[in-house]
C-alpha cells in the first residue's frame, strides 16, 4: 500500500513504498518520521517498507538524500521496527550507498538487506549482504565490516534504488 504522507515516487509491491520526503514536507506525519526528523533534522530521505521479521508490519527504511550528511562512502541508513508502542532502531548506518535490496534470505527470521559498498577507498563496489544479529539484536551498522558476500544481480528486491 501506498504511503500519502509524503509523495510516493514508485510503488514496489504492495508492501514496498519508495517515497521522496523532507520532514518538513510530510502531511500527515506519523511515529517514523518524526523519529527521523529528530535524528536528521529537516534533511531530505528517501522511505521505503518492507516486513523483514515477517509480523505483518513493515519496518521503514530511511535513506538521508542530504550530501551535507553524505561522505565519499555514502550516507545514512536507518531502519526502525515497530515494536509494541514505539520504534526499535534495527540498523542505523552511516555508510551505505544505493540500492538499498531487500535480499531472498533469510537470518534468525529476519528477511537479509544488501546495502552496497563504494567509495571511501573501495576500488569496486559490491553488494554487501547484512544478516541480522541475534544476539545484538540488530543488523551491523557497518556494512563495510560486514562480510563481503557475493549478490548475483538482479537478487532480491530494489527497496531504495539509485
Amino acid at each position: 500500500m501506498a504511503s500519502q504522507r509524503c509523495r510516493p515516487s514508485s510503488t514496489l509491491a504492495i508492501v514496498l513504498t519508495l517515497s521522496a520526503c523532507t520532514p518538513s514536507q510530510a502531511q500527515g506525519r506519523d511515529e517514523a518520521d518524526d523519529f527521523i526528523h529528530r535524528s536528521f533534522g529537516d534533511a531530505p530521505y528517501l522511505r521505503a517498507e518492507a516486513d523483514l521479521d515477517g509480523d505483518g508490519a513493515p519496518e521503514i527504511f530511511a535513506y538521508v538524500t542530504d550530501p551535507r550528511m553524505c561522505g565519499s562512502s555514502g550516507c545514512n541508513l536507518l531502519v526502525l521496527s515497530p515494536d509494541d508502542d514505539h520504534l526499535r532502531v534495527v540498523l542505523r548506518a552511516t555508510v551505505a550507498q544505493r540500492p538499498i535490496v531487500l535480499l531472498p534470505t533469510s537470518t534468525y527470521g529476519w528477511r537479509d538487506i544488501g546495502v552496497t559498498v563504494a567509495g571511501g577507498g573501495i576500488r569496486e563496489a559490491y553488494l554487501a549482504r547484512l544478516r541480522y544479529d541475534w544476539r545484538r539484536d540488530r543488523y551491523p551498522g557497518n556494512p563495510t565490516l560486514a562480510p563481503r558476500s557475493l549478490v548475483e544481480p538482479g537478487e532480491g528486491e530494489v527497496l531504495i534504488g539509485r
